[in-house]
């Protein structure tokens, strides 16, 4: 059994795509902090037995086990999440409108996930189906529509100061 001790302050982002994700980790690594997307660089493998994108467990728990930083930030939503929780601080949800969310993926630059139709209707699939399991999971929920990137950025720094 993998034992990942740390005394680094670690806060897990989710939500729906186009709710910020990436964003605010742009943001948090602007600001100097250690945040990663699991949207890029081989965070995610493709389960054949599940027909979906999941995190890489294997370099998730190596990359857990070896972080020094005194604070991490991760981002992603994926069906195996939920394995790494008890190795964050806090899991904050992301949220918006689904009328919001296919606004801004039709719209982003970063990321051409949600411009098919098949994507879009996954994405309300997962929306109504996962977004429901997020809320029930999750520490904190900040709302998209109302709160900007950097209010959120600002409250999850100010987070660090209350985690274990």
């Amino acid at each position: 059994m993998l034992s990942i001790t740390s005394s680094a302050k670690r806060i897990y982002l989710t939500g729906m795509s186009g709710t910020g994700k990436s964003s605010i980790i742009t943001n948090l690594r602007n600001r100097g902090y250690r945040a990663v997307d699991t949207d890029y660089n081989n965070w995610k493998v493709f389960s054949e037995s599940d027909r979906e994108w999941i995190l890489n467990e294997e370099k998730m728990y190596d990359f857990l086990e070896s972080t020094k930083e005194d604070a991490l930030f991760i981002s992603g939503c994926c069906s195996n999440q939920s394995k790494f929780y008890k190795f964050f601080d806090y899991i904050i949800l992301l949220s918006a409108s689904i009328e919001t969310i296919l606004e801004r993926v039709s719209e982003r630059q970063s990321n051409a996930y949600g411009r098919t139709v098949a994507e879009r209707n996954e994405i309300i699939r997962n929306f109504k189906n996962i977004q429901p399991l997020l809320k029930e999971t999750a520490d904190i929920e900040y709302d998209t529509e109302k709160l900007t990137i950097e209010q959120i950025t600002n409250n999850l720094t100010s987070l660090l100061r209350h985690c274990k």
